[in-house]
């Protein structure tokens, strides 16, 4: 079997909301490893707030963050995305216009304004994250009081729009990528996240591929929600956890079980890698 190039979303697909990884998956990922194939992250996380016990637990061969702004292979940086300070600002003034809290990312932290993280951390609190939970959510985080001067901006995630993904969409133009993002106990058509100039998972995985070589027919994409829709259709192959929303399911080629239910061991024994 040629080397297939993996890349698997994290929270709903490789971590559950308990914050936990099933023992199935680790097992499954090392297999398909052994096996030759190669496994990557795909996330809307920055670099700095994945899990450090999935770095314990699989030593994955590369990673996409940051919903595609940032592509790491074998420890190499090879592709960054960033805004012009011109189009920050738009963004910004977009969220200050209809006083919408956010952070924004960049590879080693989280940043944001003073009320926008109480707002969003009081948020968890009240749906009873614990540590572990809050202490991934957040991270390092930088708390700044003029956004508009950075330069290190990769993405962004915003919460309790009082208008929808679409109306986003409308307001911001195409430059901005907008999509869902799910927050603590589900997704919402008002919380969701921003990248810039046509990036998302998709463009992350194929520029990886490019970078490695490797034809776009070798890759296989898993994952559960809407900021995984666009790289479940580019993919060779498509995996959509049983937990997975309906919109990434219909777009899937493959429905694998539930993540409590050994999704991802699943979906590897139906596609041959282990």
């Amino acid at each position: 079997m040629e080397t297939k190039y993996i890349f698997l979303d994290v929270d709903g697909t490789l971590v559950n909301f308990m914050g936990e990884i099933p023992e199935s998956a680790v097992c499954a990922l090392k297999k398909a490893q052994a096996n030759g194939h190669k496994v990557m992250l795909a996330t809307g996380r920055q670099k700095s707030q994945i899990h450090k016990f999935l770095f314990e637990k699989i030593d994955f061969d590369g990673m996409v963050a940051s919903s595609g702004a940032y592509i790491e292979y074998g420890g190499k940086v090879i592709f960054e995305s960033r805004p012009s300070r011109e189009k920050l600002s738009e963004m910004i003034d977009f969220f200050d216009k209809y006083k919408i809290p956010y952070f924004l990312q960049s590879t080693d932290r989280l940043i944001a304004l003073r009320w926008c993280y109480d707002r969003i951390y009081a948020h968890f609190e009240s749906e009873g994250a614990g540590k572990v939970t809050l202490d991934s959510v957040f991270g390092n985080t930088e708390i700044v009081e003029d956004p508009k001067a950075l330069e290190c901006v990769e993405k962004a995630a915003y919460y309790y729009s009082p208008l929808s993904i679409e109306e986003v969409r409308a307001e911001l133009g195409d430059y901005y990528y907008v999509v869902s993002y799910s927050l603590g106990s589900g997704q919402s058509l008002y919380h969701g996240e921003i990248t810039f100039d046509g990036v998302n998972k998709a463009v992350g995985i194929e520029k990886f591929m490019t970078a490695v070589g490797a034809p776009m027919k070798n890759s296989i994409a898993v994952g559960d929600s809407g900021n995984d829709l666009e790289m479940i259709k580019a993919a060779g192959v498509g995996v959509c956890m049983g937990n997975g929303s309906d919109d990434v399911k219909a777009a899937a080629d493959i429905v694998t079980t539930h993540i409590n239910d050994d999704g991802i061991y699943n979906a590897f024994v139906k596609l041959g890698l282990i």
